[in-house]
């Protein structure tokens, strides 16, 4: 996941160079897209196929000497699934509630696009999902 939302651009220069200081998400959320993400929006996969956003958490970010790094400290299962989706990415958002108000914060696409069929999870292992700044 390579990819910063609008949202999330503003409040990390606010808060890196004291312009602002931004409200810390109380937690984060995974969500799943249908189609490729986006900075501002997304389709997601709906509620009534069994679908539910998944609490992700996230170690310290390793500092190797390119980049800095973090991914899941735990495992995400979604599902299972009611009826067949393809999901074509992944984004983190701030709010575990489909259709609310929310703050997307990262955001990318699958290495390889994922059609679970009823009664099949979708899992993302942990240490899968990794977000690197460089």
């Amino acid at each position: 996941m390579a990819n910063i939302s609008q949202y999330l651009s503003k409040a990390m220069l606010d808060w890196s160079l004291l312009g602002a200081t931004p409200t810390r998400p109380a937690a984060n959320y995974c969500g799943l897209a249908l189609g490729a993400p986006s900075s501002v929006s997304n389709s997601e996969v709906g509620a009534g196929s069994g679908y539910a956003r998944q609490t992700a958490t996230f170690g310290a970010a390793l500092t190797p000497a390119s980049s800095a790094s973090a991914s899941n400290a735990a495992a995400m299962t979604f599902g299972p699934f009611s009826s067949s989706a393809v999901v074509s990415g992944l984004f983190l958002i701030d709010n575990s509630v489909l259709a609310t108000a929310t703050n997307q914060l990262w955001f990318g696409n699958l290495t390889t696009v994922r059609t679970p069929l009823a009664g099949d999870s979708l899992v993302v292992a942990a240490g899968a999902l990794q977000i690197t700044l460089s």
